[in-house]
């Protein structure tokens, strides 16, 4: 997905400013699809400059004028075409697995303040959707097409963060075990000090 796609996404069902956007995506597309809002404005003048969006201003006696984009004939073509095209799984660089890998009792103090600090960072966002979720979605089975499709993203969003929250309450737990020490190993009797069998009589 582009980031034009996602602009075009929340375009559909009224106009917005430049700013109201960017407000609207730290609210809803940007819990997945993170960008800055200077990103976003760039990518609204290249959609106006393409046709997919129509740029309008809007006068304001006590206030700057205003730039409200809604979206156009051939934008809606565009969006269309891209929601029937497959979607790849996503893959993303988890650096805090790879310094588990690394794992040993030099730095174990270290990564159980990251995984805490991680965990809070879980906790604070699942509250958030959680928030979110009583809100606007108390019955999902009455929503429209469009609300019902937001609702199943914020629902994916519920669920991932309490998958999260749940392992690093393990990873926590379990670094926090005491690591056994291996038993010594026995050694081994030299030949010369073993005691010769006696040979068998008949």
């Amino acid at each position: 997905m582009a980031l034009s796609h996602a602009i075009l996404v929340s375009l559909l069902d009224r106009a917005h400013s430049g700013y109201d956007l960017a407000k609207r995506f730290d609210r809803t597309v940007g819990f997945f699809w993170p960008v800055s809002h200077q990103q976003i404005y760039q990518e609204l003048h290249k959609l106006a400059a393409a046709g997919r969006v129509r740029a309008e201003t809007v006068t304001q006696s006590e206030r700057p004028n205003r730039i409200v984009y809604e979206l156009t004939d051939d934008g809606r073509r565009v969006l269309d075409q891209w929601l029937t095209e497959p979607t790849e799984p996503p893959s993303f660089k988890e650096e805090l697995l790879v310094k588990l890998f690394a794992l040993d009792d030099g730095n174990r103090d270290s990564l159980l303040a990251e995984i805490g600090s991680r965990r809070q960072r879980h906790a604070d966002r699942l509250a958030r959707y959680d928030a979110i979720m009583a809100e606007h979605y108390p019955q999902p089975e009455t929503l429209n097409a469009r609300r019902r499709g937001r609702y199943l993203g914020l629902r994916m969003g519920i669920l991932t963060e309490r998958t999260t929250l749940a392992w690093c309450d393990e990873a926590l737990a379990l670094l926090s075990l005491p690591v056994p020490v291996p038993a010594p190993q026995a050694a081994a009797t030299p030949a010369a000090a073993r005691p010769r069998r006696k040979p068998a009589t008949r």
